[in-house]
């Protein structure tokens, strides 16, 4: 039998789940899960939103966000995905004082994950391609 190169990670609420290498690590700080490689530079940070009155507008969260950081949000440079269960994915990066910063907007409905992976390290294609494969699995529960 081989061994799994994925395990699944289900939120503490239990409204959604995805999966993450099994070489990767994970730890709840301050409540926020973090995921990262043990001999890697960088973190996978998780937060979950749910909203009582209306859907999510990803974009508009999108550029929010980057605003906070006080980076320009420009269309051109977002990725717009949607994968078969129906959820908007927004993708983007930055570099913002040597480091690194992926972005990435998960919403479903009322329900909406901010994913963001930073590093002082350059993501290289492995890197890149496990955390496509971790936003990819995104799966919003009930």
């Amino acid at each position: 039998m081989t061994k799994p190169m994925y395990k699944q990670f289900r939120s503490p609420q239990g409204w959604y789940s995805f999966l993450f290498p099994v070489t990767w690590e994970h730890m709840v700080v301050e409540e926020i899960p973090a995921f990262f490689h043990p001999d890697g530079g960088g973190a996978l940070q998780v937060y979950a939103f749910e909203s009582k009155l209306e859907h999510f507008d990803v974009d508009k969260e999108l550029e929010n966000y980057l605003k906070i950081h006080e980076i320009d949000y420009d269309p051109e440079k977002v990725a717009v995905f949607e994968n078969n269960e129906g959820s908007n994915i927004r993708a983007c990066e930055f570099q913002r004082e040597d480091r690194v910063w992926m972005v990435y907007l998960v919403a479903n409905k009322e329900r909406m994950i901010l994913l963001t992976y930073n590093s002082d390290e350059e993501v290289g294609d492995e890197l890149f391609q496990q955390l496509t494969n971790i936003i990819s699995s995104v799966r919003f529960l009930n």
